[in-house]
């Protein structure tokens, strides 16, 4: 595999239909700047996005309004899965090929990139990866996987081919 495009951010414009939180906004401008002005076939690239805790400022704004009673906003349900970003691109990018969420405790994405890449119908993986400034309970959870928790917010994006060698 080769690397056509990198990109990193930690700050990002508002998305519609997401709030919040910045995980979802950071994901789509890391996609956005990796592939705003390439010609690409959208069929024929694979988009993974990786993060050890996904959204965890939208799960948790959720579990505090369910623990205090409150109603919950169904766009915050909808937004806490990565995969919702991915349709977002999908939509915006025209990409029919195949959309993955993984979360990464000890497998390398990279190693996931590879394995899309032997497939023959593809041509490029978008790798990104987001993650989010843990708060005191995401913390706790990355300490306990022997991780250091995040400090600040932020995604990268790496635009990898296959080697044509």
């Amino acid at each position: 595999m080769i690397t056509v495009a990198r990109t990193e951010c930690v700050e990002a414009e508002p998305v519609p239909g997401f709030i919040e939180s910045a995980f979802n906004p950071l994901a789509y401008r890391a996609a956005a700047d990796c592939l705003r002005g390439r010609e690409f076939d959208g069929s024929r690239l694979a988009v993974i996005v990786t993060s050890l805790a996904g959204d965890s400022t939208t799960t948790g704004l959720a579990s505090r309004l369910l623990v205090g009673g409150q109603v919950h906003n169904a766009i915050l349900f909808m937004q806490a899965t990565a995969n919702a970003v991915l349709g977002y691109l999908s939509r915006e990018f025209d990409l029919s090929g195949p959309l993955l969420s993984v979360s990464t405790v000890d497998d390398d994405p990279l190693d996931t990139a590879d394995l899309l890449l032997t497939d023959p119908e593809l041509d490029a993986v978008l790798l990104l990866t987001v993650e989010l400034a843990a708060d005191e309970r995401i913390a706790a959870a990355y300490r306990l996987l022997g991780r250091t928790p995040p400090t600040h917010d932020g995604a990268s994006a790496l635009l990898l081919e296959r080697d044509s060698k």
